[in-house]
């Protein structure tokens, strides 16, 4: 992500080294983690990797999640659309609104449709992608690092016409 993006109560801005410590403590609460399906856990100093060789971004479309100056949590949406918190923000629709800014920043860049998905119990998730608009369109098995185990996944996708039928 090279834009800042401002919402009501969100700023939306690229990850920056020093971003790494709430990176490290979001990804040691497992509570957050058990939900992901790359992070290890216990997560290491090691582990994170937030720039390339050549000091660019790792994952260009990722985003960080400030409230109040403060980093919450991390988003990104091309071309799969994903989002974790810390746990202290559960609950206050940040996921929602953090969600809605980069789907919609997706398809004005021109992406035909985002793709998304979550694993089976995780109702949070669940509610957010459908208020966003996502569909369910399958069920599928997923490898989740932290728990070391495949589990179900329900995939969901969201369609550039949907989208534009929903925002007109």
């Amino acid at each position: 992500m090279q834009d800042v993006i401002e919402t009501n109560r969100l700023t939306l801005r690229p990850p920056v080294d020093a971003d790494g410590e709430v990176v490290i403590g979001g990804f040691n609460d497992f509570d957050v983690v058990k939900w992901l399906a790359n992070p290890p856990y216990p997560f290491r100093q090691s582990d994170l990797h937030l720039r390339l060789e050549d000091g660019s971004s790792r994952w260009p479309g990722l985003a960080c999640i400030e409230h109040r100056g403060a980093m919450i949590g991390m988003v990104s949406a091309e071309p799969h659309f994903g989002y974790w918190l810390l746990k202290h923000a559960w609950g206050h629709g940040f996921a929602t609104e953090a969600g809605r800014a980069m789907r919609d920043a997706a398809f004005h860049r021109g992406a035909d449709y985002i793709s998304s998905g979550y694993f089976a119990g995780n109702t949070a998730s669940e509610a957010v992608l459908t208020k966003l608009g996502f569909q369910h369109v399958g069920e599928s098995r997923q490898w989740c690092e932290a728990r070391q185990q495949t589990l179900p996944h329900h995939d969901m996708w969201l369609d550039r016409s949907d989208w534009d039928a929903a925002t007109a």
